[in-house]
């Protein structure tokens, strides 16, 4: 009985944690940094798998990079062009597979939306 009941609470801790969204995993892996020139550049990791840079937010000329990116493995990231914003998704090698969670990065003021147009509005 105690071996099966902790099976069940080990069960449950790896479902929460599965839980956890690519919004929250791309909003935890933001750090942003001002550099010399006091350009702000952001990056947003998730684990080994995902990174992206957001270098010169909020200039005309900010840039999204993409340092890290692999559609075979967790986290993968593409470009909308209709809202400007970066898009991180959920890759082959992940084992939640929902088409809907996502998260998007404005080069515009370096924040993380959990939809395109929160994103593309900078709400």
């Amino acid at each position: 009985m105690k071996y099966f009941l902790m099976a069940i609470l080990l069960v449950a801790c790896a479902n929460a944690m599965a839980d956890v969204s690519t919004y929250d995993l791309t909003l935890k892996g933001k750090k942003c940094k001002e550099e010399i020139n006091q350009q702000l550049d952001c990056d947003y990791k998730i684990g080994e798998d995902f990174h992206l840079r957001s270098a010169g937010v909020g200039l005309s000329e900010a840039g999204v990079i993409f340092m890290k990116s692999n559609y075979n493995g967790k986290y993968y990231g593409t470009f909308g062009i209709l809202h400007g914003c970066a898009i991180v998704k959920r890759g082959v090698k992940n084992t939640i597979n929902n088409p809907f969670d996502l998260a998007f990065v404005s080069p515009i003021n370096g924040k993380v939306y959990k939809d395109w147009e929160s994103c593309r509005v900078g709400q």
